[in-house]
């Protein structure tokens, strides 16, 4: 079925990854944060000094112990670094010189559901998986109501997906059988595609369908086309997935192989030589920061009112500039993420900054001149060009918000109102704060938008527990 999403808006950002890949020189140090995993409480169950070996669970979900994360090296906890409330933001660990990421294990294999389910609980793959609505990790007794993976990415910067999945396609068909019978024998996986796309794929399981979906950001999102394909009524949910995730768990009940290598695109007009890395989850990227970053402004980098001797820092985000995280100290890519982005920090506000031409400056308002350069790239950086006020009334989160009968500014103020009744209504369940990134990048408010959502996610959850 062809699907075109008209609602949305592409960023065209400089600093796209050429399709070259290299192997990251092999880090001291493996970071894991339970902060990847959405309103996770952490269970710890190493200390400080503890041997662990590629697979061995380092914390458990306090709600479900069940649900485990794993060490992806073989290597000793070297820290623990905890923040506010003794609250666990870190484990450190150092690699052994071992320089194996991927290890044989051996199972016994299964085609019914608890089984398999039991399989990726004990080897730290379920929370690959995510579930719709809340974007959690699913609870190990949950039954789906289908399976949906995006194949495509719309965010700027986005690496190609086509070029992550190279040489995966094997993987990923048998990952797919095997995550349909974990969900249960009959439940719809559906693949959706980048309009103009094919997928070069055999031995799909029975029930699975090929979407092709076109149209700007965020078509990708799998927000979106879940609301266009099976939407979610209270009380169902859906799982998702990353493609290279299944094609992990492809490897691992096809070759019993357990690993958790990865690959990733260095992003962003602040990276010297925008390409791709492999490397594994976690991984430490210290090495690979002092010499991925501009070692001082071109013009292509100045604004328009820089002043010739000016410097300026870089921001690093883990992921794409709409929704990723900044990363400081024990710099590494979060569990989910597959892009790191490099910009430029904002600096202060220019005076009288819209009385220049702004060749060089994006505007969705269409402020500056830029806008009639229709395939001209720009430089972000993290300034706002604008402060925090009401809401004001205007149509403009309908432009770039792609759900039919959901009403942006309406649903965020029975967020802001914790209005649980009313949010549940005008269709909560159905979208999640990444949804949201384009309404706050256009808001004349300047609004945390997907903050908002996100906070009105997490009390509707706390109920629907309760």
């Amino acid at each position: 079925m062809d699907f075109r999403i008209r609602q949305g808006l592409d960023l065209r950002l400089n600093g796209a990854a050429a399709e070259t890949v290299e192997t990251m020189a092999r880090p001291e140090y493996c970071h894991i944060r339970p902060s990847d995993f959405r309103w996770l409480k952490p269970h710890l169950l190493v200390a400080e000094g503890d041997s662990v070996d590629i697979g061995k669970a380092v914390f458990t979900d306090k709600n479900d112990e069940r649900v485990q994360i794993v060490s992806p090296v073989k290597g000793t906890v070297k820290e623990i670094v905890r923040g506010e409330k003794r609250v666990i933001e870190c484990i450190s660990i150092a690699l052994d010189r071992d320089p194996g990421t991927i290890v044989p294990v051996t199972f016994e294999d299964s085609d019914e559901a608890p089984a398999l389910r039991s399989l990726l609980l004990q080897y730290g793959l379920w929370p690959c998986l995510r579930q719709r609505p809340f974007s959690v990790i699913p609870s190990p007794d949950a039954q789906p109501k289908a399976i949906f993976i995006s194949c495509f990415d719309t965010t700027p910067l986005a690496p190609s997906m086509s070029f992550l999945m190279h040489g995966k396609e094997k993987g990923f068909s048998f990952g797919l059988q095997k995550l349909q019978q974990a969900a249960g024998s009959g439940t719809p996986i559906h693949l959706c595609v980048q309009a103009g796309k094919t997928l070069e794929l055999s031995n799909l399981p029975q029930n699975t369908y090929i979407h092709h979906f076109s149209g700007p950001h965020p078509t990708g999102n799998v927000g979106p086309q879940i609301h266009r394909i099976s939407p979610l009524d209270k009380g169902e949910t859906i799982w998702y997935i990353h493609p290279l995730d299944v094609a992990r768990i492809g490897r691992f009940f096809q070759e019993d192989l357990l690993g958790f290598d990865t690959i990733f695109a260095l992003t962003g007009p602040e990276a010297c030589k925008p390409h791709y890395y492999t490397s594994f989850y976690g991984a430490d990227l210290s090495r690979l920061l002092k010499g991925a970053l501009q070692q001082e402004n071109t013009e292509l980098n100045k604004p328009e009112t820089a002043d010739e001797n000016e410097s300026h820092t870089t921001r690093i985000i883990s992921g794409n500039i709409l929704t990723g995280k900044q990363i400081k100290d024990q710099p590494s890519l979060r569990f989910y993420d597959h892009q790191l982005t490099l910009i430029q920090e904002g600096g202060e506000r220019e005076v009288l900054g819209w009385f220049l031409p702004g060749l060089r400056k994006w505007s969705f308002s269409h402020t500056f001149f830029a806008w009639l350069s229709k395939r001209k790239a720009f430089n972000f950086n993290t300034l706002k060009h604008g402060d925090h006020r009401n809401f004001v009334m205007t149509d403009i989160y309908e432009k770039v918000f792609p759900f039919d009968n959901i009403p942006p500014l309406e649903l965020l103020k029975a967020c802001l109102t914790h209005d649980l009744d009313k949010m549940e209504e005008l269709g909560i369940y159905e979208v999640d704060d990444e949804d949201f990134a384009l309404c706050e990048v256009v808001c004349p408010s300047k609004m945390p938008c997907q903050e908002i959502v996100r906070e009105g996610l997490r009390e509707d959850r706390e109920e629907v527990d309760n």
